[in-house]
């Protein structure tokens, strides 16, 4: 169910904690503008349209064997035809049994590209598809789906192995990195409090992030609060005072300098652009950046 509120329209999974659906079944539409979920989706094309879907504002290609993983509160946009393939939602309640951090870092906001699945591995993710499919129509059982869920991402992770999250232990630091990101952008801004939740220092924290990533913990929080402030900015009704605030940052003429700095542009015109794509009534919400 889409909820329209003030803000970004949000999908809801209500009265279930599972769901799997062919795309090409009558009746589901996968076209749609700007929203974000409550739920973590799977994205699995089995062909090509030949346009591109939107995550987190970016463009990714619709192309058969690509899967896309998606946590809550990402925005997700499609306008182009319907592909074939499948979408698997489940609830922060299921996702929250998966301990194993290569699964869990599969849904990492940070890392959108999706991963490119072969002919060898088709069939057995076709498989378990359906295996998922089967179940959701007869008794829904959530430790099956769970089993039949983790078997699916073990495959895929094994596939798209993701060095920089291996489990050693700097990569287990990494995946718990990302989560304490989450929680926290907003508000903590310096390296020690994320080395401290960490055991290590400052100084080893960024060693790390540079030999994986290629980036500081500074340039990685800059990048989220960027990609929140897309989002709130975007189609919401706050003003840009209300979102510099919220994110952290004592002045509005600061937060629009940072903005600028770090998009090339200013909130206004970001929003504006933004504007281009919703109906002439939803679009008047003023200016104040």
């Amino acid at each position: 169910m889409i909820e329209v509120s003030r803000d970004i329209p949000v999908a809801r999974l209500e009265n279930t904690f599972f769901g799997i659906v062919d795309i090409e079944d009558s009746g589901f539409e996968l076209a749609r503008e700007n929203h974000r979920h409550d739920f973590f989706e799977i994205l699995w094309f089995t062909s090509s349209v030949g346009v591109a879907h939107y995550i987190d504002f970016e463009p990714y290609p619709v192309e058969s064997g690509l899967v896309y993983f998606m946590a809550p509160g990402q925005v997700h946009a499609y306008e182009g035809p319907s592909p074939s393939g499948y979408v698997i939602v489940f609830s922060l309640e299921m996702f929250s049994t998966i301990m194993n951090p290569q699964l869990r870092v599969l849904f990492n906001p940070f890392m959108n590209s999706g991963v490119r699945i072969g002919e060898s591995e088709h069939g057995v993710l076709l498989q378990l598809a359906g295996l998922m499919a089967l179940e959701c129509q007869g008794k829904k059982d959530f430790f099956i789906l769970r089993c039949y869920l983790k078997v699916f991402l073990l495959q895929i992770a094994r596939i798209h192995h993701e060095s920089a999250f291996a489990l050693d232990k700097a990569g287990q630091r990494m995946s718990l990195l990302f989560e304490l990101l989450e929680a926290n952008f907003r508000k903590e801004r310096h390296a020690g409090f994320y080395a401290s939740a960490l055991g290590i220092t400052p100084k080893r924290l960024n060693e790390i992030l540079h030999q994986k990533f290629d980036l500081t913990l500074t340039r990685i929080l800059h990048i989220r609060l960027i990609l929140e402030a897309k989002r709130e900015i975007a189609y919401g009704r706050k003003s840009f005072k209300e979102i510099a605030f919220e994110l952290g940052f004592s002045d509005q003429a600061y937060f629009s300098r940072f903005f600028k700095v770090q998009t090339g542009m200013m909130p206004a015109a970001f929003r504006s652009r933004m504007f281009r794509h919703v109906k002439s009534d939803e679009a008047d919400i003023g200016s104040d950046g």
